[in-house]
């Protein structure tokens, strides 16, 4: 999830109006999105709840949204998931790979 994380954040998109003009970075944010959203549904259920600090349910969420209802997908909205959330979620999961690795 953090790789995926950092391969939008490499993206290097500056304003909504450049998100929205560009479609390719549109694709490429989506796809890391689907992929973050994999990734969570993949982790034990034990493991979501010893980590609530993480909003695992909205990753799998965002994910179904793409996913199969692609056609109901507002960019407005994944434009403010990068603004506003994707940085702290990856601090949030970078904390607990540090503290897995003790």
């Amino acid at each position: 999830m953090v790789a995926a994380i950092e391969a939008i954040e490499s993206y290097a998109i500056s304003t909504y109006e450049q998100f929205i003009a560009d479609h390719k970075t549109q694709d490429g944010v989506m796809y890391n999105l689907i992929i973050m959203g994999e990734a969570a549904n993949r982790v034990s259920t034990e493991f979501q709840e010893r980590h609530p600090q993480v909003p695992w349910s909205s990753i799998i969420g965002t994910r179904n949204v793409i996913v199969h209802g692609y056609d109901q997908v507002k960019l407005q909205i994944v434009w403010q998931i990068l603004q506003k959330e994707l940085s702290q979620l990856k601090e949030k999961l970078k904390q607990i790979l540090a503290d897995i690795a003790g």
